[in-house]
């Protein structure tokens, strides 16, 4: 059954749940999964965390992340998978309980940080040395990388498809607690369409605030979070 909205989305209840998803997939977050198929109960007389057999008291329940057949034990948890677009908590195994609470994290904290961006040092490969300070910052539907110059600078902004960055490479990283580290340069590899592949520099300036090393920090997640998603459900294009 589904539902359509006033925003370009539509409502679309499952055997999950009740999901959220955009009309065009043109229109997709580069982060989203899809919702797994479930593995049919007659492929698992056993739960796939415990070994368990299943019987009349133990009953099969499943993960509403990976699709895997559990029983109650392993699969007792319910949280927010905003990934899938689901809107009320579901249920998950005790692994992808483990992966959903750090993704919900990059969701409650680390795309607030890159929707707002930061000021950092911007070096173009031809010519690493030379750097100029930007404002670089992910747009609202988290589908553009966009790197703009100084205020009072005409140029238009670069502006990079998360589904064309190619790769990531991390040059620096700097302790921030005693057990976590933030990255303090990275370079960006990327192809827009007709052209040839290129890279950019992007690094805090030497009298960075927080924001910047917190920025590329996210920025390093959600490049690793773009990559997972498209290996499961292409770029949408």
């Amino acid at each position: 059954m589904a539902g359509t909205t006033t925003f370009g989305k539509k409502l679309v209840r499952s055997k999950s749940g009740l999901r959220i998803i955009p009309l065009n997939d043109a229109d997709r977050s580069p982060f989203e999964l899809c919702e797994p198929e479930w593995i049919p109960d007659k492929m698992s007389p056993t739960c796939m965390g415990c070994k368990e057999k299943f019987d009349f008291l133990k009953r099969r329940h499943h993960c509403r992340r990976c699709g895997r057949v559990c029983c109650s034990s392993c699969c007792d948890t319910r949280l927010a998978l905003p990934r899938m677009c689901f809107l009320d908590p579901v249920r998950v195994c005790g692994p992808c309980a483990d992966a959903t609470s750090k993704e919900n994290l990059f969701y409650n904290k680390d795309l607030k940080i890159l929707i707002t961006g930061a000021i950092l040092n911007h070096a173009v490969h031809s010519n690493p040395e030379s750097t100029t300070l930007v404002h670089c910052r992910l747009s609202p539907d988290h589908r553009l990388l966009i790197v703009a110059g100084p205020i009072d600078d005409a140029q238009t902004p670069l502006t990079i498809p998360m589904h064309r960055v190619s790769g990531l490479q991390v040059l620096g990283r700097e302790k921030d607690s005693p057990d976590s580290l933030t990255v303090s340069a990275l370079v960006i590899q990327y192809c827009l369409p007709g052209e040839e592949e290129e890279e950019i520099g992007l690094g805090a300036p030497p009298d960075a605030s927080s924001s910047a090393y917190a920025f590329l920090t996210a920025l390093e997640k959600a490049v690793f979070m773009m990559q997972e998603s498209r290996a499961v459900i292409g770029t949408g294009e």
